[in-house]
């Protein structure tokens, strides 16, 4: 029990880890540099898009996205609740 609970934290820890050294490390550049403008949007572009696409891939797999092509294709709100 022990050792799957280290073994779990350890696992978490390591996950945290790469996921910091996976952005680049902007403390390099002056704070009021061009660079650092740059490195610091691009680092938040790269976390966004990551989100984006985790958001969309759940929502391509939800039961909403169903219902809401539904609700789409029909053509008036009676049809839509005779569908069901």
């Amino acid at each position: 029990m022990k050792l799957l609970k280290l073994l779990i934290s350890s696992f978490f820890i390591l996950s945290l880890y790469t996921a910091v050294m996976a952005e680049e490390n902007c403390d390099k550049f002056d704070k009021l540099s061009k660079e650092y403008a740059k490195c610091t949007s691009e680092n938040l572009k790269d976390k966004t898009s990551k989100k984006a696409s985790e958001w969309k891939n759940k929502f391509n797999n939800s039961k909403l996205k169903e219902k809401l092509t539904k609700f789409k294709n029909s053509k008036s709100h009676s049809e839509f609740i005779e569908k069901k």
